[in-house]
Order: structure tokens, then C-alpha cells, then sequence
């Protein structure tokens, strides 16, 4: 068998470095690397076994109090009739801030308003009409004009009273008709003696013409008598029947009266009643589209350069109202569907707010309160966090709270093996192969 002298002598080489290498024994780092490599894959696996850290959901955030900015925005295309306040002025509630140009004269508007809240349903008969009717009332005009139309039918149906004529009549003829009956009462107990009379004497005739005492002409005359007494009796009672119809008739003609009187009277108050609130609703609808006023107590803030006579466009937000409660403050993420699952009540959030940046002044830390159930229009859900340091950053230095803070923030969810996040994103990348 060949020596490896023997061989290497048989090969020719070209480099020299090249049969130093192969004439001469491995060193230790060869011989040990396989081991070392070994070891060093180990220690890899290992140490991606033992480090976890977080993963973050990160969203935007809008940190307010618990009662949020009121942001009073234009409703319509106009322009700006009046500022009755300045910019950064306490406000209190209801103040009226700002009006827009209409087809009315908003004071007019106003005054009507306060006597509409003045009164209700029942207190309509002391509408001041008189007053109003000079009025500047622009879109409302129309409303007015119909609630006043109805009004002044109404207390002119109740001043006339134009059912009162039909109704006297009935109840005089009533009364002369129960008088006549009263009368005919009276006769017929005269005419009732009579009957009775002519009976006995038509009786004691006939008994005697029985015993040929009188003649048959004379029981004649007698029975003759008896007869007229009997249809004066009938006659009576005959035209007392018919005044007991004709009042039957006259008193339902009375209710019938009585009702129509109380039938119409029911419509011109039920018709005054609605249009009274459809004049109130129109009110509302005015006021919403030209008055801005404050719902709640606080500061005022111009939300761009105002002044009269502008134009400014629907949807423009012209004014915001900060409540005076600060004490509690609320932060709203905007949670977009991916990776919502890994986020749950209790969870640490770390706000970064535009306004005060995180690298000079730090973050502020907040804990998950719930979670919306149901997406919004674009698909994200809100998410409410409460700050149990308030606006404390991780610097330790207090911000300060004046309006709303927006910024972005990151949900911090469960930890994960580094080994775990290697091995999610290979079954990807296998999936998706």
C-alpha cells in the first residue's frame, strides 16, 4: 500500500502554500470547530428560548376629560352675524356665543322663544298675538303664520260661541213644550171628570130605557154625549203623545248640538296644539342651525380667525367649549381590527402625545378600561384608558391639560419567546409558499 508520502509526491501542485497545507497536521480550532459551532447554535436556541419581550398594538390616541370638548360647528352655508364672546372667556351654560346670518332677525327669534318656553298647552289663550305679529321671523314665518291662524279660531270659537243660538232654541222649545204638556195635563183630568159623568148618566139611560122610562131619542142624546166626552178625552191624550215626541226630538237635537259644539271645539284646540309644537320644533331647528351656545360651563376657544360678516361652510368647526371638570381624564384609542385580539381589559398602554414629545418629556402610562364590542364605519374599534398617574410622564414631570392631546400609542400585549416569534413568522412563510 502506497505511503501518503508516496501519493502527495505523485500530485503536482501548483502553489507551494497549497502543499504546506496538505503536508502539514489540522490545529486545534480546526479540530474544535465543529464543536464550537455546535455550542454556539445551543447557546442561540437557548437564549431565544429565554428572552421575551412585549408585543405592541399600536393606535392613535385623543386624550380629553371625562365630559370631552363641545365643538360647535357650522350647519349651513352663511355668514357670521354677531360674536358676543372673546376667544379663551369663561362661558356658563346655555350662553349664547355666536349667530349666523339668516332670513330673520334673530333678537325677534329669541323673544319668541322665551314666550313660547313661557307658556304650554293650556296657557295658549294668553298668546301675546299683537306682539308678535311684527315680528321679523324669516323661516319660521311660515310655522307662526298657521299657529297663528289657529289660535285666533279658536278664541274666536270660544268668544262667539256659535252653537249657543241652536242650542237656546232647543231648550226654549223644551220649556214651552212642557208647559202645553202641563196644561193638557190639567184638561185631561177636567175632561177625565167629564168622561166619567156622561158614563154614569149614559148608564142610568140606559137602564131606564131598559124599563120604558125614557124614550130611545132622549137615550140617544145621552149616549151622544158620552161619545164627545170620550173623543175630547182621546183628543187630549193623542196631542199629549205628540208633545212627548217632539221633545224626545228636541232633546236630541239639543245633544246633537251639544256634541257638534264640543266636537269642533276639541279640533280647533287639538289643531292649535300641534301646530303650537310644530312652531316649536321649528324653533329648535332655527336655533340649531344660526345660534351657537354652550351646553356646559367652561372656556371658550376660536378654532380659526372669526369675525362678522365671514362666511364660513358647513361642517366648519368654529368654536369648542372646554368643560371646567378636568379632575378625571379619559384617553380614546382608535384600534384598527388587526391584532385586536391580543388586547385585553387591564393591559398597559404607553401614550406618546404630539404636543409634548416623548424624548424630552417622556410617556404617560394607562391601563386598558374596556373595549368597543362593535367596529365603527371604518372598521376600527375604540378603546377607552384610564391614566391612574394623570398626565405624570415617565420623566416624572406633570403636562399640562388646556384641550384635548393627541398622539399615537402602543398597547402593550402578552410576551413571547424570541423562539416563538421565529417559529410564527417560518409557518407563515410556509403557508404562504
Amino acid at each position: 500500500m502506497e505511503t501518503k508520502k508516496e501519493i502527495l509526491d505523485t500530485i503536482h501542485l501548483h502553489s507551494e502554500g497549497v502543499q504546506d497545507i496538505l503536508t502539514e497536521p489540522p490545529g486545534w480550532m480546526v479540530r474544535w470547530g465543529n464543536t464550537t459551532i455546535f455550542l454556539i447554535l445551543l447557546l442561540i436556541l437557548l437564549m431565544s428560548y429565554l428572552i421575551k419581550y412585549p408585543e405592541f398594538v399600536p393606535s392613535t390616541v385623543i386624550i380629553s376629560s371625562r365630559n370631552p370638548p363641545e365643538k360647535l360647528e357650522a350647519r349651513i352655508n352663511t355668514k357670521v352675524e354677531d360674536i358676543f364672546v372673546e376667544d379663551h372667556q369663561p362661558v356658563s351654560r346655555n350662553q349664547l356665543l355666536m349667530v349666523l346670518q339668516s332670513t330673520a332677525d334673530y333678537r325677534d327669534v329669541i323673544r319668541l322663544r322665551s314666550i313660547v318656553d313661557s307658556l304650554d298647552n293650556r296657557g295658549m289663550a294668553h298668546f301675546p298675538l299683537q306682539e308678535v305679529a311684527g315680528f321679523k321671523l324669516g323661516e319660521i314665518q311660515a310655522d307662526y303664520n298657521a299657529f297663528a291662524k289657529a289660535l285666533t279660531e279658536e278664541q274666536l270659537y270660544a268668544r262667539l260661541q256659535p252653537y249657543s243660538p241652536d242650542y237656546a232654541a232647543a231648550n226654549r222649545s223644551l220649556t214651552e213644550s212642557r208647559n202645553r204638556i202641563r196644561t193638557l195635563l190639567e184638561q185631561k183630568s177636567l175632561e177625565q171628570t167629564k168622561y166619567e159623568l156622561s158614563k154614569r148618566e149614559f148608564d142610568r139611560y140606559q137602564e131606564l130605557f131598559n124599563e120604558r122610562v125614557v124614550s130611545a131619542s132622549e137615550l140617544n142624546q145621552e149616549k151622544l154625549k158620552f161619545l164627545q166626552a170620550a173623543q175630547n178625552l182621546e183628543s187630549i191624550n193623542i196631542t199629549i203623545s205628540q208633545l212627548q215626541e217632539g221633545i224626545l226630538g228636541i232633546e236630541k237635537t239639543r245633544s246633537g248640538v251639544t256634541i257638534s259644539a264640543e266636537k269642533d271645539k276639541i279640533n280647533l284646540t287639538s289643531q292649535t296644539a300641534q301646530l303650537f309644537e310644530q312652531l316649536r320644533k321649528s324653533l329648535n331647528a332655527w336655533e340649531q342651525n344660526y345660534l351657537l351656545t354652550s351646553a356646559v360651563p367652561g372656556v371658550v376657544s376660536f378654532q380659526q380667525f372669526l369675525g362678522k360678516n365671514q362666511f364660513v361652510k358647513t361642517g366648519d368647526i368654529l368654536l369648542s367649549v372646554m368643560p371646567d371638570d378636568k379632575d378625571m381624564l379619559i384617553g380614546r384609542l382608535l384600534v384598527p381590527a388587526t391584532n385586536l385580539g391580543k388586547v385585553k381589559e387591564g393591559q398597559k398602554v404607553l401614550l406618546k402625545l404630539d404636543n409634548y414629545p416623548y424624548q424630552e418629556f417622556g410617556m404617560v402610562e394607562g391601563r386598558v378600561k374596556n373595549i368597543a364590542n362593535a367596529p365603527d364605519k371604518d372598521g376600527n374599534y375604540y378603546v377607552n384608558v384610564i391614566l391612574l398617574n394623570g398626565l405624570q410622564t415617565s420623566f416624572h414631570k406633570t403636562l399640562t391639560f388646556d384641550k384635548e392631546l393627541k398622539g399615537n400609542a402602543e398597547i402593550v400585549t402578552q410576551d413571547l419567546r424570541l423562539i416563538e416569534r421565529v417559529f410564527y413568522q417560518l409557518r407563515k412563510l410556509l403557508r404562504f409558499e
